[in-house]
């Protein structure tokens, strides 16, 4: 878990920061012009917001509000970045006063090696202060990062027990329902059914919750109440089924499930909560409007005056199991719901007909256009993208050089990202041989997941072909002195955090006539 947890991390901090900005940006436009745009193009609105938190992939784009945005999230004194730089710092710190012997164990570690073909751990001269502190700091700053991970893990974790335990008795109550045997119910249903085309078998079932709801997905139940033939009229009872099939067939309890488990991930960001609560507000106001317009003027009074009594009913405090009629949070939720239903009822039904061609119209420019904008990501992503394919790289050390040594290390990668000049000649280290490193996409696969999960104790060998490094060692005349094979296997960077691993073995030339493959490490 050496590097995936921190990768996953720092792309979960990406993913909130962009979606942070994207939800004040949806979150204006809801204030000032939903009634204008109208509630099912805020859904598709909303759809932007979530396809950003979900989307594990990013990529660059030359207008993307992120080029803008990002100085600010990142590079400030009090930004993402700056702020994991400096956690990494104080781990350091904290790292060296409870583990002091840490650096002396860095400095004299030993090292692979092959050796008259047999793999081998041989000691090495000391590293030098500076690489060693240079080390520390590099895993100081996945070490924290690591523990930032576990504590988002754990936050999320403690939060879903909470929910879990704060609904126990809405789950309780919905487990107890019961067939709702009613035949005067189950006519209406099947009206209800044909009237907005629903083919699949939704059943009816009485629960001790106050409120109506949808619950289900694969077997879809409308609760009931167990009071409904007598605390609704007929009329309303075609209402609240119309309500909860319109949820049914537009897909809302998916989206309701997701929006949760959204909220579930980014438990410690205000703005994706709000955000996801409302859209959660407006899948129900679009779900008012589809019913709206199978009413009459009269009808849909009717449905504006249900509304209200039933959060009468449910006291506003109520906690939601799903999508429902709803009515099941505050008072403000409510008059929202009802502002929109006004909207609506204001309008003659013969002008809303005439004017949803160009509402459509509208609604899909400004979805494309936004998103067109939000969805990629900051242009820094195609300046830093390296090139994916794995890179086997092989470095010919004179007899005693040290491939620890600050001054080797820098010659070999100078070397590696093709600065050339009359100090490689004189360098103690030579590259001999880089190509790409061969195999079928799912060992590359399979490479790259060990990599991320391995760690220290339980490395994970690859082995390498190392017939072509010997014949290119034929051919310069080079006879004494030893071989360091690394294979180097690149990640897409992550904002600006860069990711690369790699493995290493060094082996002295004989070992490299006797063997045509060797483990690197």
């Amino acid at each position: 878990m050496t590097m995936l947890l921190p990768m996953l991390f720092l792309k979960g901090l990406e993913l909130t920061l962009a979606g942070s900005v994207i939800a004040v940006l949806l979150l204006l436009i809801r204030r000032f012009g939903s009634k204008k745009l109208g509630p099912r193009v805020m859904c598709w609105l909303w759809t932007i917001l979530l396809l950003k938190l979900l989307l594990p992939v990013s990529w660059s784009g030359m207008v993307s509000l992120e080029n803008w945005t990002d100085p600010y999230l990142y590079d400030v004194r009090y930004g993402a970045g700056k702020m994991v730089t400096e956690a990494g710092k104080v781990w350091n710190g904290l790292r060296d006063r409870l583990l002091p012997q840490e650096k002396e164990w860095m400095a004299y570690s030993p090292m692979r090696m092959y050796q008259n073909g047999q793999e081998l751990q041989v000691p090495m001269p000391a590293v030098k202060q500076e690489l060693v502190s240079s080390l520390q700091a590099q895993t100081s700053m996945m070490q924290s990062q690591t523990v930032m991970a576990i504590l988002w893990v754990t936050g999320g974790a403690g939060v879903w027990c909470w929910k879990r335990w704060k609904s126990r008795g809405v789950r309780r109550w919905i487990a107890m329902s019961v067939p709702f045997n009613c035949a005067e119910l189950d006519r209406l249903l099947e009206d209800c059914c044909r009237e907005i085309n629903i083919r699949s078998r939704v059943r009816l079932m009485r629960s001790a919750l106050p409120y109506p709801a949808l619950h289900g997905w694969f077997r879809p139940v409308i609760l009931l109440p167990y009071e409904s033939m007598t605390l609704y009229a007929k009329e309303e009872l075609r209402l609240i089924l119309l309500h909860e099939l319109w949820h049914y067939k537009q897909k809302d309890i998916l989206m309701f499930l997701l929006a949760r488990f959204l909220r579930l991930i980014h438990w410690f960001n205000p703005l994706i909560r709000l955000a996801l609560n409302r859209f959660e507000e407006d899948l129900e106001i679009r779900c008012d409007w589809r019913v709206l317009r199978q009413l009459e003027r009269e009808e849909g009074l009717s449905y504006g005056l249900l509304l209200i009594r039933q959060g009468e009913l449910n006291g506003g405090t109520l906690p939601s199991c799903g999508p429902g009629l709803p009515l099941l949070t505050g008072a403000s939720r409510v008059r929202h719901r009802l502002g929109h239903v006004a909207v609506f009822l204001k309008q003659s039904y013969g002008n809303v007909n005439v004017q949803r061609p160009w509402r459509i119209l509208l609604g899909i420019s400004v979805t494309f256009m936004l998103a067109f904008i939000l969805l990629p990501s900051n242009n820094l992503y195609g300046l830093l993208r390296q090139e994916q394919t794995p890179m086997l790289y092989a470095y010919w050390l004179e007899e005693g050089a040290n491939p620890r040594d600050t001054d080797v290390i820098n010659s070999m990668t100078a070397q590696m990202i093709g600065i050339t000049g009359s100090a490689v000649g004189d360098s103690p280290v030579r590259l001999v041989y880089q190509s790409p490193f061969e195999a079928d996409a799912f060992q590359h696969t399979w490479n790259r997941l060990h990599l991320l999960i391995e760690s220290e104790e339980q490395p994970w060998p690859i082995q390498v072909d190392v017939r072509p490094i010997r014949a290119t060692m034929h051919e310069q005349g080079l006879s004494s002195g030893n071989v360091l094979l690394m294979l180097h296997y690149p990640y897409r960077p992550i904002k600006y955090w860069g990711f690369s691993s790699g493995k290493k073995m060094m082996s002295d030339l004989s070992s490299l006539e006797l063997l045509d493959s060797m483990k690197v490490y």
